[in-house]
């Protein structure tokens, strides 16, 4: 059972210290502006192509009527 006491304590130990380092992460907490104006020209080239795709389909729709 002493075992056991030895690995949970160590484990306690390591989770303790650990620091997670993400860029993203410090994106959006360090350069707050950088990280939210990356965040909208991701949003808004997905919207941009979603919106261009559907155009498309409805000339083609148009075209064959």
């Amino acid at each position: 059972m002493n075992i056991f006491q030895v690995i949970d304590s160590y484990q306690y130990d390591m989770e303790s210290r650990y620091q997670e380092k993400s860029m993203l992460t410090n994106l959006f907490t360090e350069h707050k502006f950088i990280g939210w104006l990356g965040l909208f020209i991701v949003f808004f080239s997905i919207f941009a192509i979603f919106v261009f795709q559907f155009l498309e389909w409805e000339s083609n729709d148009n075209n064959k009527s």
